[in-house]
């Protein structure tokens, strides 16, 4: 849902406004913005964890045409978590998310200083769920972590403010699944999860 409303104002920024894009080089930038960790059935407690923190982003990459380059990126995104309380029973739950990513920038300039640009790569992530469990007679904490990797999807509209430096902003897409097998008593990567970041970033050409 997200990532259409981007690429629309992404369009009427450029519509609005003189427009193209960097040429050739190395470039690092960095970005803060709100990351959106959803995991459907959480631990098997039928529960849909879907929340909302701030996140940061470290990046760079190289430009080999002013239409195609290659970027890595490490991706924090906070520490969402959520609590719920019923009858003298107090339930929290947290999942954390942080992610290196490999991708292929492909770039559309459009006039002398905007351009549009997709992103697919892989990230590379890992997960920490914490569950925190309290009623009058009795209590409980759990903590686990997971890791793995998933293709990974963002896209977005650059702006360049002068030669060496520039904007961005863009929504980037990755699958994560912090998930307990109760079957196998342990964490599995097959569950309906993903992570999403919105984010505006700087960054600066050498």
């Amino acid at each position: 849902m997200k990532l259409p409303i981007l690429l629309l104002a992404s369009s009427l920024l450029i519509a609005a406004c003189p427009a193209s894009a960097a040429d050739r080089g190395f470039y690092a930038g960095a970005g803060l913005g709100q990351m959106n960790t959803e995991v459907d059935d959480v631990l098997g407690l039928d529960y849909d964890f879907d929340e909302d923190d701030v996140g940061f982003k470290v990046f760079g990459g190289y430009r080999f045409f002013p239409w195609l380059g290659v970027e890595g990126a490490y991706l924090d995104g906070g520490s969402p978590s959520i609590k719920e309380s019923r009858g003298g029973e107090t339930l929290k739950l947290g999942i954390d998310v942080w992610s290196l990513v490999a991708s292929a920038v492909f770039a559309l300039p459009v006039g002398e200083r905007f351009e549009l640009f997709v992103k697919p790569g892989i990230a590379y992530w890992d997960a920490e769920t914490r569950l925190s469990f309290s009623s009058p007679t009795f209590s409980d904490s759990f903590r686990e972590d997971d890791s793995g990797s998933a293709f990974f999807l963002g896209a977005g509209a650059g702006f360049e403010v002068t030669d060496n430096f520039g904007l961005r902003l863009e929504y980037e897409w990755f699958e994560v699944a912090p998930e307990w097998d109760s079957d196998n008593d342990e964490f599995v990567d097959e569950l309906d999860a993903n992570a999403g970041y919105l984010s505006a970033s700087f960054l600066f050409r050498f």
